[in-house]
């Protein structure tokens, strides 16, 4: 009988271990409430629940692991390729993320929601966009998803339209003064070292509907030029789509002769026309200067040998990736403006924060999405390339494991709006003291 009864009271514990662990996760199972206007939801407790703060070993990876998207703006372009290197065999391991990635969407917008929802289903709790789509980012919202977009600012019109939603976080990278003042600065510096014959390559105005960054780059290289004396003729029409076109410049009295091109140099299937097009502007002239709206310069080399002009210094607003040190070593490049590996970093901390409970530290004190600003790095040389990629290195990059921590709140409470969103914009001498 004793034996009997000590059975039974076994099973009976045993049921209510099962119970409460079944009660306990069925408690850990839901997702933040959508809430209206600017609000910020509740912490999501998905994937096991917001993870207990823990100041004892600092170097610890996070307990939690995040499951984090990935929209990518080009899947061969050399700076997403640095991208999602540092996101997977940095970031990943050091900070506990399951990254996941969706074939880049373009310009189509229907693409994109299709890959939030691939996304969703795949389990993340955040995305971290390199285009923001307002339709895939309401569709984030809808699923109940963090969306921040990084690698720079969108317009004041698409901002408008998704701002006050409570999933999105906002975005992060240069502002659209820094992509005016990559073109303007980079003109400026060819014009006062004695460039006299100039191609401007204006990137995508006159093909397709443009982003903001490539108007502003362009805009600034028109006012450099317009200082210097030349005289800037806007286009009768607008692009073979319905964005601005690219109109001629007259030297003037800048005592400047000036070319411009647009379009997609190496991406045939986006713009078939452009090396005929491209021809057809540069033969019979002679270049000692290309200033670029955009990445390419090695394509834009090869199609200007082609026709028998060589030896051309060039510009570009871009990244620091081994394409660009190539160009660089080559003798082509002799201006960078661009953005580097690590730089993701803060947006992937802005993530961290918004799953754990704490986005009003990475969104507006108004409860909309933020804008926050961090700055292209500058060469002009293939040394001061090398010193500064020095500082990017993949095993331990500008923004690392350590500085990162730094600005989660889970880790360090102090943490506000205002020190989150000097941690995103830190420059190049700002992160080199950083690791001093």
């Amino acid at each position: 009988m004793k034996r009997k009864v000590s059975k039974r009271i076994l099973a009976a514990l045993l049921a209510c271990v099962l119970l409460s662990a079944l009660l306990s996760a069925c408690g850990n199972s839901g997702t933040p409430a959508s809430t209206g206007g600017g609000e910020t939801p509740a912490a999501s407790t998905d994937n096991g629940g917001t993870p207990a703060a823990s100041t004892e070993d600092s170097n610890a990876a996070p307990a939690q692991k995040y499951v984090i998207g990935v929209i990518p703006f080009a899947d061969t372009a050399a700076e997403q390729i640095e991208w999602n290197n540092y996101l997977q065999n940095y970031v990943a391991p050091q900070l506990n993320i399951d990254f996941k990635f969706i074939p880049a969407p373009g310009t189509d917008a229907d693409a994109a929601v299709k890959g939030v929802e691939e996304l969703k289903l795949a389990g993340c709790q955040g995305i971290l966009g390199i285009v923001d789509t307002p339709a895939a980012i309401e569709k984030a919202n809808e699923l109940e998803m963090w969306y921040v977009r990084s690698g720079g600012l969108s317009t004041p019109t698409d901002y408008e339209l998704v701002k006050e939603l409570p999933y999105y976080l906002g975005t992060m990278g240069p502002s659209l003064e820094d992509e005016y003042d990559a073109g303007y600065s980079a003109t400026k510096y060819f014009i006062e070292n004695g460039s006299k014959e100039i191609l401007v390559y204006a990137a995508l105005l006159g093909l397709y509907i443009p982003s903001e960054m490539h108007i502003q780059r362009f805009n600034g290289i028109r006012d450099a030029l317009v200082e210097a004396g030349a005289v800037y003729t806007e286009p009768e029409s607008g692009s073979v789509v319905t964005g601005p076109g690219v109109g001629t410049f007259e030297p003037g009295t800048s005592g400047l002769n000036i070319t411009t091109i647009y379009g997609l140099p190496g991406f045939e299937v986006l713009d078939a026309s452009f090396n005929e097009r491209f021809t057809q502007a540069v033969s019979g002239k002679a270049f000692d200067t290309v200033i670029m709206g955009a990445e390419g310069s090695q394509d834009v080399n090869t199609l200007l040998s082609g026709v028998g002009i060589t030896g051309a210094k060039m510009s570009e607003v871009g990244a620091f990736t081994p394409i660009s040190q190539a160009s660089f070593e080559a003798g082509i490049l002799q201006y960078l403006k661009g953005k580097y590996p690590s730089s993701m970093g803060p947006a992937v901390a802005g993530l961290i924060n918004a799953i754990d409970g704490h986005a009003d530290v990475v969104k507006n004190a108004d409860g909309t999405g933020s804008r926050l600003q961090g700055p292209f790095w500058t060469a002009t040389s293939l040394d001061e390339f090398k010193e500064k990629v020095a500082l990017d290195d993949v095993t331990n990059p500008a923004f690392n494991k350590a500085l990162i921590e730094k600005y989660i709140v889970r880790l360090n409470p102090e943490v506000t709006r205002e020190s989150f969103a000097e941690f995103a914009g830190l420059g190049y001498d700002e992160l080199k003291a950083a690791h001093n």
